[in-house]
């Protein structure tokens, strides 16, 4: 059995910077063989500074460079993801988020879900992404 590889693990402590204290160790990625689970992305880029306060795009931009990035340190890319959970706080940020996501997906049909919450864990989101990616054989 291949054991999980976890990629961009840190500490919630740190990465909360006083604003929570969770006590824990998360990771960015989890692969488990060719599936990966990669944690929700935001407007916070890789190293925790948020990009886009109030700009629901902006915020998705991030999201999405992020995505790429936590892609490929797995040894995917875009072309990998099945399905994309898109998070909102208000039902007026699905188009500009979607089309986002449209313009970084062009040519790569995923399945998309849409849901409209009342309130993330840091006011300040607008936006979030779950994705589940599963690596293609790829001659190597």
């Amino acid at each position: 059995m291949v054991a999980h590889e976890r990629f961009r693990v840190f500490d919630t402590d740190q990465w909360y910077r006083g604003q929570q204290k969770l006590g824990s160790r998360l990771a960015m990625v989890v692969r488990a063989g060719r599936w990966l689970a990669i944690r929700g992305q935001t407007g916070h880029d890789l190293d925790g500074t948020f990009h886009g306060p109030g700009d629901v795009a902006c915020q998705t931009g991030q999201a999405m460079k992020n995505l790429r990035t936590l892609l490929a340190e797995a040894g995917g890319g875009l072309e990998d993801v099945c399905k994309v959970r898109l998070w909102v706080r208000d039902r007026a940020f699905i188009e500009p988020a979607s089309r986002v996501l449209g313009q970084h997906f062009r040519g790569i049909p995923i399945i998309l879900d849409t849901a409209v919450i009342s309130a993330f864990a840091r006011p300040w989101l607008d936006m979030e992404i779950d994705v589940w990616a599963v690596l293609q054989e790829r001659d190597r």
